[in-house]
């Protein structure tokens, strides 16, 4: 079912929904509204050309915001699940998105395993791994490693690869996966290992620090779970856990109560564990 919004917007607004609503009426210093959708449409032509900013999504609740065209134009939504900011600042400057959007409590109890990717010239190719490992941090150079058995029939496309990418993956009961990107890395050295009943590549490299933060947004907070250890000296902590699926570094981590600005991520994968530690240092 589709409805027909107010008019008189300054920059132009349009929806479809496929649930009834009453939103106010639109004036020109601005449109808002909040209510329960199960799928929304939303399109903002720009002032002087035909471009527009179109989101869809399921959701149990929407927020809408468009301030005056004498000031910078916004779409910023919102719902439990989903979080999203797009600004337009200016007719003569590029525009800028930001979204966040927090799926993982939505996946339930879901068995999870790492898949890896080389980027080549022509294109992705999937190839199997026995296990990986990897530093992320902030101010210093991070770290990945990848263990690639039976390696005979991939020596060309590592060969020619350039990147790795190792993504968690998660099937769900519907039959339908998950894949979410955990680490990019250059592809600097690949270690060829050949024995009477073995013959394995171990790729590695090296990419760019993290950007450190002082004070992260709270849109970012994780609480760490499966928690195993910590280790506490001076004003650095380490806590060894469960891998998180958002955390990085220069997010905000809760060990229960305790808040601290994560500077280190040390993952661990292979095929009898998985686990990471976290860390602040002084």
């Amino acid at each position: 079912m589709s409805y027909t919004p107010p008019t008189g917007t300054a920059a132009g607004l349009t929806w479809q929904n496929a649930q009834s609503y009453t939103p106010p009426a639109g004036t020109a210093a601005g449109l808002s509204w909040v209510e329960g959708m199960p799928q929304a449409r939303l399109s903002l032509p720009s002032v002087l050309q035909a471009p527009a900013i179109r989101g869809g999504q399921l959701t149990p609740a929407a927020l809408v915001s468009v301030p005056s065209v004498l000031q910078p134009p916004a779409i910023i939504g919102g719902d439990p699940p989903t979080k999203s900011w797009a600004v337009f600042p200016s007719v003569l400057q590029g525009p800028a998105l930001l979204s966040v959007h927090d799926f993982t409590g939505l996946l339930g109890d879901v068995t999870t395993h790492y898949v890896m990717d080389l980027v080549t010239p022509g294109g992705l190719v999937r190839v199997p791994i026995s296990s990986w490992q990897a530093t992320l941090q902030t101010d210093v150079a991070c770290y990945a490693q990848c263990v690639i058995p039976a390696c005979a029939p991939w020596v060309n496309t590592i060969n020619a690869a350039t990147e790795f990418i190792v993504r968690r993956r998660a099937a769900m009961p519907s039959g339908e996966a998950i894949e979410y990107e955990m680490v990019r890395s250059p592809l600097g050295t690949a270690s060829f290992d050949r024995g009477p009943l073995r013959y394995t590549c171990s790729i590695s490299g090296y990419s760019a620090a993290l950007t450190a933060a002082e004070d992260p947004p709270a849109v970012y907070d994780r609480q760490l779970v499966g928690v195993r250890s910590t280790s506490v000296t001076g004003a650095s902590v380490r806590a060894r856990c469960s891998i998180d699926w958002l955390l990085r570094p220069g997010h905000r981590a809760y060990l229960g109560a305790q808040p601290m600005v994560v500077d280190y991520i040390n993952y661990y994968c292979n095929g009898s564990d998985m686990y990471c530690d976290v860390g602040s240092r002084d």
